[in-house]
């Protein structure tokens, strides 16, 4: 017997309502996601209190008369939603609100109109604060765009050039008076032969000359120059870079004709200057009577400059590059040697000559003594005006510094102390000078610029992020909301209108194709 199959059960349908599925089981529990307003519940005895009094009606009124007040078109963001802003379709501005992670922006997004008017100030506030400052920094930089730091105390002296030492003696003579203008234009004699004529040789006296140790002689190093102020001078490591440890250099003057003895009892002047500058009355020196033993003792200071220095113009550092400009005596720049060759230009310019045995082309015309008191008119001139004009004589941004200090005695006293051992009367009459480095170390300042790209986007990142709590994702952020995203916006409505327009133009296609209905 065959089994009878059973027929399929039908399906079975379960109707759901899925409005009240989705509706929550204990509706007096449910809060919104964002309340902010508080629930109303029982009053305190001292809010009831307070409710009573005058100052508290008049606060409710008048902020309900500030929050009725109505605001311009341009701030109408700062009127308040009155919702939990889950209702209303939320602007741009709102989203990104939400989303920024600057300080305070989150407040305009379903608080009251009082509150967000008070962000709205304190966030006004603290974005001005940081443009002054911003603004104040760069000012800074700009009046001092340039900023020397030690860099380090413990320079080898042995890698700093020793410097120009120069011994100048003193010119009993005063011929710059008009008597001996006048006499002396009578003849025949010109101002350069005037100058050598009365200039004293100081090379010839010095009789020994020790460089560095006590086996290296230096006589042949030693050369005559004329400094600015129109002395015969004899200077050792002039236009020359030799360097030294700690020994130095030693020199015994000494000679045996009566008036240079006479003059020599006066002493010498020791000028310490950098071996390219021409010495002037303002080079640092050392009086060294006559019959005396004086030691100097040497601190040098180095002053070099950063490569981010490079990137600044000449206006903005203030100061030339050894190689920068050319002059007239020497490759490398130097202030005094520029200041000289201006006030040789300037006396060209005036008086159509040039002074002898000063910073001047070999092709300028030489003064003579006729046109000695134009020269003399020029700088007394100057003197007046106090400063030199057109010169354009910034500071090296690379140079040393030499400090010194001196120790001097008198032979005799020596000798009769024991300290000299020597039977040889007439060594009394030398003069000894020797100069040396104080210390194995020296001292190396360095110049910089004040405020460069990365130090400004510091500035720049410290102040908006104290104020505003501003970062690059802040910036990010912001591009993203103003730019990217109403592009992407605008592209996607663009989208959906033109396969609108698609879908129609396809309709009425198909509508066309069926043809009219019969």
């Amino acid at each position: 017997m065959s089994a009878v199959p059973e027929e399929d059960s039908p399906t079975r349908f379960y109707l759901v309502n899925f409005e009240n599925y989705l509706r929550p089981k204990q509706p007096n529990k449910c809060q919104p996601l964002q309340r902010f307003k508080k629930p109303t519940g029982r009053s305190t005895n001292l809010y009831r209190n307070l409710k009573r009094l005058k100052i508290l009606r008049w606060y409710n009124s008048v902020s309900k008369r500030f929050e009725e007040l109505p605001l311009p078109k341009f701030l109408g963001f700062l009127r308040a939603r009155n919702d939990d802003g889950l209702c209303k379709r939320k602007t741009g501005f709102e989203i990104y609100c939400e989303m920024a992670s600057i300080h305070g922006f989150h407040i305009f997004v379903g608080a009251k109109t009082w509150q967000r008017i008070l962000w709205w100030l304190l966030i006004c506030n603290a974005v001005l604060l940081s443009f002054i400052l911003v603004i104040m920094s760069l000012s800074m930089s700009k009046e001092t765009p340039t900023i020397r730091f030690i860099d380090t105390m413990m320079k080898p002296t042995a890698e700093v050039p020793f410097p120009a030492v120069t011994i100048c003696g003193f010119n009993a003579k005063e011929w710059m008076n008009s008597s001996l203008i006048e006499n002396v234009t009578k003849g025949n004699a010109s101002w350069l032969e005037l100058l050598e004529d009365l200039s004293l040789p100081i090379c010839p006296q010095i009789k020994m000359c020790q460089w560095d140790n006590r086996m290296v002689n230096c006589l042949d190093k030693l050369q005559p120059i004329w400094t600015l102020d129109q002395r015969l001078c004899c200077s050792f490591n002039y236009n020359q870079q030799l360097f030294s440890s700690h020994l130095g250099v030693s020199f015994v003057l000494r000679s045996n004709d009566e008036l240079l003895q006479t003059l020599k009892s006066a002493g010498f002047e020791v000028l310490i200057h950098e071996s390219h500058e021409i010495p002037n009355g303002a080079t640092p020196r050392i009086f060294v009577p006559g019959e005396s033993d004086a030691h100097i003792m040497l601190r040098p200071y180095i002053n070099r400059f950063t490569k981010n220095l490079k990137g600044l113009s000449l206006q903005k550092r203030g100061c030339y590059f050894p190689t920068e400009r050319r002059l007239i005596l020497s490759d490398v720049y130097n202030q005094i040697n520029c200041l000289a060759e201006c006030r040789s230009k300037s006396i060209l310019k005036s008086c159509g000559c040039a002074p002898p045995k000063s910073a001047i082309e070999k092709s300028w015309p030489i003064c003579d003594l006729k046109q000695m008191q134009c020269v003399i008119d020029f700088d007394h001139d100057e003197i007046i005006s106090g400063e030199q004009r057109n010169c354009d004589c910034l500071p090296p941004c690379e140079f040393y510094r030499y400090e010194f200090q001196s120790d001097i005695r008198f032979i005799k006293g020596m000798i009769n102390n024991g300290i000299v051992n020597t039977s040889n009367e007439e060594s009394t009459n030398e003069v000894r000078v020797r100069v040396y480095y104080d210390s194995a170390i020296a001292e190396e300042l360095l110049l910089d610029v004040y405020e460069n790209w990365l130090t400004f986007i510091g500035t720049f990142g410290g102040i908006t992020g104290l104020f505003m709590g501003c970062s690059f994702v802040s910036v990010f952020e912001l591009i993203f909301f103003s730019c990217v995203r109403p592009t992407c916006n605008w592209l996607t409505r663009q989208q959906i209108l033109w396969r609108r327009r698609r879908n129609q133009r396809v309709g009425i296609t198909e509508a066309r194709s069926l043809g009219p209905a019969n």
